[in-house]
């Protein structure tokens, strides 16, 4: 007996194409920059809702670390406050305050060079 069946019927993910959509986080993680060792940010593992042959969508946001100047700090805490403001999510946040959380915003049909063809999030809209 094989160790894989027939895989033709199932179904590829793709991303969709832009606009507005509901969104659902479906796990959130730390994670640590490739880049930039030392520097960590919230990994959103999102779905889009209603649309089941979308690809998952990943959304990170990077927090600012020491090695950071003052403006690259609050360029970074900006963007934060630009995704979690229209969610009502203000004071101080963690990890838990983005489990399960729904959303709507604008997704973008990206062809990034290392990832390939994708869907990034815009704006949040609420």
């Amino acid at each position: 007996m094989a160790l894989i069946k027939d895989l033709s019927s199932i179904p590829d993910l793709a991303p969709v194409v832009d606009g507005e959509y509901d969104i659902r986080v479906k796990k959130v993680n730390k994670v640590e920059s490739k880049k930039t060792p030392g520097r960590f940010g919230i990994q959103l593992i999102c779905e889009v809702v209603d649309e089941p042959e979308a690809e998952t969508l990943f959304h990170t946001l990077w927090l600012p670390y020491d090695g950071d100047e003052e403006e690259t700090a609050n360029t970074m805490w900006r963007m934060i406050k630009d995704f979690t403001t229209p969610l009502g999510l203000s004071g101080d946040l963690d990890l838990e305050d983005f489990e399960d959380l729904q959303f709507t915003a604008f997704l973008k049909y990206t062809d990034d060079p290392e990832y390939g063809i994708k869907n990034e999030i815009g704006r949040v809209t609420g």
